[in-house]
C-alpha cells in the first residue's frame, strides 16, 4: 500500500470502482494542513479519486474535481462536518476551491486556484 503522505494512502483515495488514483499533490499537502488543525484527528475519506463512470454512478456533476484527483469527500472523527468546513477555510488551497458540507462528510477541493471559490450545502 503505497503511501502519499504520513497519514495518507493510494487506496484510501482510489476509485472504488477501477482503483484509478490521479490525485493531487496539492490535495495531499492540503488534507495534511487541515489534519493538523483539526487537533491531528484521523480524516476517513469517504470517496477520493473518481474514474467518469463512478462519478456519473454517484450523481457527482459533469466536470467533477472528483475525476482529476483534486477533491475528497471527507468524515473526521470527534468533527462534526461543520467544524470540518470551518477548519478547511483556514487552509488556502481549500479556501480557493471549493468546501460543500453534507450531513455527514464534508466535500473538499484544491481544483480552482482562482477567485471563484465555491461554497454550497448538500
Amino acid at each position: 500500500m503505497a503511501k502519499l503522505s504520513d497519514h495518507f494512502r493510494r487506496h484510501e483515495l482510489a476509485c472504488h470502482c477501477c482503483g484509478q488514483c490521479n490525485v493531487s499533490p496539492r490535495l495531499i499537502e492540503a488534507l495534511e494542513e487541515l489534519r493538523g488543525l483539526l487537533s491531528d484527528s484521523p480524516i476517513h475519506i469517504t470517496s477520493g479519486c473518481r474514474c467518469v463512470s463512478h462519478n456519473d454512478a454517484v450523481g457527482g456533476v459533469h466536470y467533477s474535481r472528483h475525476t482529476v484527483g483534486e477533491a475528497a469527500d471527507i468524515a473526521v472523527q470527534g468533527h462534526d462536518p461543520v467544524e470540518v468546513a470551518m477548519a478547511a477555510e483556514k487552509v488556502t488551497a481549500i479556501r480557493n476551491g471549493g468546501i460543500g458540507v453534507y450531513g455527514s462528510f464534508t466535500h473538499i477541493d484544491v481544483g480552482y486556484g482562482d477567485d471563484r471559490p465555491a461554497r454550497w450545502q448538500g
